[in-house]
């Protein structure tokens, strides 16, 4: 029994002191979670002061920039400096064609910001000559179309001849009112023949007949009143050509006085540009101008006269003048056997670059001079022989039929003379 009742008071103690430190550990917990509620409680309302004080401030904007480099475009006037310290020679000049190409390009792009400053240029009559080397954008060789016979200066090309005309094309391409203004101001007031040639061709192009009277006047006082070159280029030695070339190209003849006083020259030479200019210009009256220079022994030159003799027998057939200047020739006592017969054969055409007559009446009146010079030289057999093989090809022509070449056959008759001896003239 008392076994019992001491474990019961055993059991009792244990539960006493279990409870009792369990209260024990419960009254510091909730010491802990006050003391906890009281910091966060605190944290919170530190957080929402400083979330107030940050609302109250004014927002600052920060600007964040960029600096970008931006090359200023150039004006007119500074491309025109640089393009005269650009010249094209020695090792570097392909380099330097390239730089002109490509200023006078930045020009072309400014459009009518560029027109003052190219007139106030041109207005100075300052130049640079590019020289010979260039390479065309047309079509055909465009060296030879500045250089030789009676041609017009091209107006299309990848380095102008020199740096004015380059200009005049850079205006040419701006192709405004002013732009054309500036043109034909320059062609008014040029004294260098083969700008006169380009302006007036580029200004038909632009605007057909409308400086048809300022390029002709132009043109005409060059050729009486020519102007002396310090330095005279390739382009100024075919001065008098392009000036001519401009009269061709409107079909002036108010010319022709002045040409056929200008036909032969102080040294008895024959001015070639006018004999051209007076052919075209004239026509089938062109026969009576050479027939009278052709007589004249102020003609100091045989090629001059040949030349002129030519020209006469070109209308030949129906021209009485003409014919009657053939019959001198063939009749002549003086004049080379060879001479008379090529002569002849120049009214059947179709070699050295002569062209066959195409219109009948034509080649039927060669038919009646050739009968009646066969009356005329009877006793010379080698004329005769050349007189029927030329009749004998103009029947040809009249039918449609090929023709034989008469000069081959000639030749090969002067070939005999030679290995029989004769010195037959």
């Amino acid at each position: 029994m008392k076994t019992v009742l001491s474990i019961l008071v055993a059991c009792g103690l244990g539960f006493g002191m279990a409870y009792y430190i369990s209260a024990k550990q419960n009254e510091v917990l909730k010491r802990e979670h006050a003391q906890l509620e009281q910091e966060l409680q605190s944290r919170v309302k530190g957080l929402e002061s400083d979330l107030a004080l940050e609302r109250s401030k004014q927002p600052m904007v920060e600007r964040v920039t960029k600096e970008v480099l931006v090359n200023a475009r150039r004006t007119p006037k500074e491309i025109l400096d640089r393009l005269m310290e650009l010249r094209p020679s020695g090792a570097a000049r392909v380099a330097t064609i390239r730089k002109i190409i490509h200023e006078l390009e930045d020009l072309s792009e400014l459009s009518e910001q560029s027109v003052p400053a190219i007139r106030a240029f041109l207005a100075q009559n300052t130049d640079l000559d590019y020289g010979s080397e260039r390479s065309s954008r047309s079509d055909g060789d465009d060296r030879s179309r500045w250089t030789g016979g009676r041609s017009a200066p091209p107006t299309e090309f990848t380095l102008p001849p020199s740096l004015r005309i380059g200009l005049f094309d850079v205006l040419k391409d701006i192709g405004s009112p002013a732009a054309e203004e500036t043109l034909a101001e320059t062609l008014a007031s040029t004294g260098r023949a083969v700008e006169v040639a380009y302006l007036a061709r580029i200004l038909e192009e632009m605007a057909p007949g409308k400086y048809r009277e300022i390029a002709i006047a132009a043109a005409t006082d060059l050729l009486r009143n020519p102007l002396a070159m310090d330095h005279p280029n390739r382009l100024d030695e075919q001065a008098e050509s392009y000036l001519y070339g401009v009269l061709d190209m409107y079909g002036d003849t108010s010319f022709l006085a002045d040409a056929k006083m200008m036909l032969l020259g102080a040294d008895g030479r024959l001015n070639r540009n006018a004999q051209q200019y007076l052919t075209k210009a004239q026509g089938e009256q062109v026969v009576s101008t050479f027939y009278d220079l052709y007589k004249n022994s102020a003609v100091s030159n045989n090629w001059d006269r040949m030349s002129l003799g030519n020209r006469i027998l070109d209308y030949a057939g129906n021209n009485p003048q003409a014919n009657q200047f053939l019959t001198e020739i063939v009749t002549s006592p003086d004049m080379d056997s060879r001479m008379k017969s090529f002569a002849v054969m120049r009214l059947v055409g179709g070699f050295g670059g002569m062209e066959s007559p195409t219109d009948p009446n034509v080649i039927r009146a060669r038919i009646g001079v050739v009968q009646n010079l066969k009356n005329q030289v009877s006793e010379d057999e080698r004329l005769t022989q050349t007189l029927n093989s030329t009749e004998a090809n103009l029947n040809k022509l009249l039918n449609g039929e090929p023709i034989e070449n008469p000069w081959s056959r000639d030749r090969g008759d002067r070939g005999s003379d030679r290995r029989s001896g004769d010195s037959r003239n």
